[in-house]
């Protein structure tokens, strides 16, 4: 049985079909969502599960993710950067490409163009905190099965500021062990805040450049 989720002025509908969820705009009314659940349900029920488009809207998905983040005992702050991440990439979106509504449709040559557009104004661990945030994000899109890869794994982060050397850190060895077991941002946050691992990173590349360099 689907059920049907209000998200600003749009209702969605979602479902399960071959063991997959599905979520798709559905009106604006309640009653225009009723009556295209009842549709899908019964062309499940007669078989037609394959002739099911699946895709997820950006403002359904980033919705649920943002969820799931408090779910996971993030911190205000952590989720604060989230929401404030998300809110500024649809932003960005709604003035480079207005055409793109929809996970799927989240190439890597939709975030080369971000932080392209970020690296005007802001420095460079700023541009890789909030690709790394991204990164974190779109991990979830593959959790819930709407995408196989993940785009940001394509780019390559700016070159880290040149520092003086710091001699390491028990919290520094601590974040480069669990970043080489494929700990992401959102997890590392859960353990210490922002401010700290800016700050190491700023003393320290510590990020894997591809996914290549992630899995290898």
């Amino acid at each position: 049985m689907g059920q049907i989720r209000k998200i600003n002025d749009v209702y969605y509908i979602e479902f399960y079909a071959r063991g997959l969820l599905y979520s798709q705009p559905a009106g604006q009314t309640q009653e225009q969502a009723e009556v295209l659940l009842a549709q899908v349900e019964a062309k499940i029920a007669g078989g037609e599960a394959l002739t099911i488009t699946r895709h997820i809207e950006l403002v359904d998905f980033f919705g649920r993710f943002l969820i799931e983040a408090r779910n996971q005992s993030h911190s205000v702050k952590t989720l604060q950067r989230f929401s404030s991440t998300i809110t500024h990439f649809n932003s960005f979106l709604q003035a480079e490409f207005p055409q793109v509504h929809q996970l799927a449709q989240l190439t890597p040559s939709v975030f080369e163009s971000y932080k392209a557009y970020l690296a005007k104004t802001r420095k460079s661990k700023i541009v890789n905190l909030t690709i790394l945030l991204l990164r974190e994000i779109l991990e979830y899109g593959i959790k819930l099965g709407f995408i196989n890869d993940n785009p940001t794994l394509h780019l390559r982060l700016l070159p880290w500021p040149k520092s003086p050397k710091r001699k390491p850190t028990e919290r520094h060895d601590k974040i480069k062990q669990l970043l080489s077991k494929g700990v992401g941002v959102g997890k590392l946050a859960q353990l210490l805040n922002f401010r700290d691992i800016a700050r190491i990173l700023y003393y320290s590349n510590l990020i894997p450049l591809s996914r290549e360099d992630m899995y290898h």
